[in-house]
């Protein structure tokens, strides 16, 4: 867990998932529970706690590209020129 909060930085020291949560809640682990139950893909929203940091979904699209897709969520502080350049990268990432 503490591993997946340094690559995967959480919004806040409250944005933390309960230990029990932390090991089970990764793309490999819904990846089993897609298999079992014959799902083909998913849709992972950004989490909430990872705010606008999007490298835990980047990461989970280019581990299994065939399986995943992403929904960014966007950074309503952003000037409207770094908004758009921000969307941009996203959308190149695969969002």
């Amino acid at each position: 867990a503490e591993e997946a909060s340094s690559k995967f930085p959480y919004a806040g020291p409250d944005q933390t998932p309960p230990p029990q949560l932390q090991n089970v809640a990764s793309p490999a682990a819904l990846l089993e529970q897609m298999n079992a139950a014959g799902v083909d893909g998913a849709l992972i929203v950004q989490p909430i706690n990872h705010k606008y940091d999007h490298s835990y979904v980047t990461n989970a699209m280019k581990e299994y590209p065939d399986k995943f897709k992403g929904m960014l969520l966007h950074d309503p502080s952003l000037s409207p020129e770094v908004a758009v350049e921000r969307l941009e990268e996203l959308v190149l990432a695969g969002f």
